[in-house]
């Protein structure tokens, strides 16, 4: 039986002040579809915004054909207040594996809500440029955040789903789910499609620390249920969270002190609350990240118990249990991340490691 499942998808955060200024311009989103689909639907969302959002238009264009306009409820604009979210009317529209989907937005408001997940996002000159054709962009080191677009969907048959990865920066800079989406299309063609719902600097069992670092997001338990649970076509599931909530912290006796039993109560909530739905749960490990800024021996012990929980619940627990630590770390020093796979900041993979942790999901993937 056809059903709806995310090709892409994002963790929406606050991402007010971030660069560029979105009134009057045009965002450019290219996503490659995993999954064939008889029709495609677009979702929009203003979940974290303060202000009310307008988009003045909207287009999608598969493959090589030109742009279709989209509409909401039949109107080509929309405007959505704080906290809301619509699906734009579905096309009728076939989707293959491998077409790319280009996503065009206008807005006439600022925007609110994003996130800076890894992707292929430009930001346009002033203008509305829905209509198709290439644009000057505003050029930005490290590109601009993707603004507002929450899902791209198609309807997929009922062998297809989607693979949705749950997690922090390590998660949201692509470095694993990149490699990791580029082999489940190769192995796997038109059977799992690759979500990434990382934010920078999250944390599960708490959110941001303060007005100024609101970027980090809600916390994982709160945004657990709208970003997994509900979203379309979720199969599986990568619990790969956890360094923020021992690493932002490092006295004990702050409230926001975080015990590897209050993680491991935290995954395991997560995991019930999964299986519940029918989802495949992975839970992983949180790597090693000693040496980097704020990190030391008491919240280290934290993470070694933690661990510790999480390899004995291989099929338990957990269907299977990925070892992110196990494969980036020191072997001669096992608190710190081998340099080969470190991006130079001891906390976050980089490339090769990045390879390292895909790998280390296609050897348990069910």
């Amino acid at each position: 039986m056809s059903h709806w499942v995310s090709v892409w998808g994002q963790a929406h955060t606050d991402i007010r002040g971030m660069r560029p200024g979105w009134r009057g311009r045009t965002c450019l989103l290219t996503v490659r579809s995993a999954l064939d689909g008889t029709a495609l639907r677009v979702r929009l969302s203003n979940r974290e915004g303060r202000r009310p959002m307008t988009v003045t238009g909207a287009s999608v264009a598969v493959g090589e054909a030109e742009p279709v306009r989209l509409s909401f409820g039949g109107e080509e604009a929309v405007r959505l207040a704080p906290g809301r979210e619509i699906y734009a009317d579905a096309l009728d529209t076939p989707v293959r594996q491998g077409d790319c989907l280009r996503l065009r937005l206008a807005f006439q408001s600022p925007v609110g809500s994003g996130n800076t997940v890894r992707a292929e996002v430009h930001a346009s000159v002033p203008g509305d440029f829905t209509g198709g054709g290439s644009f000057d962009t505003v050029r930005m080191p490290g590109g601009p955040p993707v603004p507002a677009a929450a899902s791209i969907e198609v309807l997929a048959s009922g062998g297809a789903g989607a693979l949705v990865c749950f997690g922090d920066s390590i998660t949201q800079m692509g470095m694993w789910t990149e490699p990791l989406a580029g082999e489940l299309s190769r192995r796997r063609p038109g059977e799992l499609a690759l979500v990434n719902k990382g934010i920078g600097g999250n944390r599960l069992l708490h959110g941001p620390l303060s007005a100024e670092t609101a970027r980090y997001g809600r916390a994982g338990m709160e945004r657990f249920g709208r970003d997994v649970l509900e979203e379309a076509g979720a199969a599986a599931v990568v619990l790969a969270i956890g360094t923020n909530d021992f690493g932002h912290i490092a006295d004990p006796g702050h409230p926001e002190w975080v015990t590897a039993q209050m993680l491991a109560a935290a995954f395991a909530d997560m995991a019930r609350q999964a299986r519940e739905k029918g989802l495949t749960v992975y839970g992983a490990t949180v790597p090693p990240c000693m040496g980097c800024e704020g990190f030391g021996a008491l919240q280290e012990a934290e993470r070694t118990a933690f661990n510790r929980w999480v390899r004995q619940q291989e099929g338990s627990g957990f269907d299977r249990v990925l070892d992110f630590d196990a494969v980036l770390r020191d072997s001669r020093h096992p608190d710190r991340m081998e340099m080969s796979w470190d991006s130079g900041d001891h906390l976050h993979p980089g490339p090769l490691g990045g390879v390292r942790m895909a790998e280390e999901v296609l050897k348990k993937l069910i």
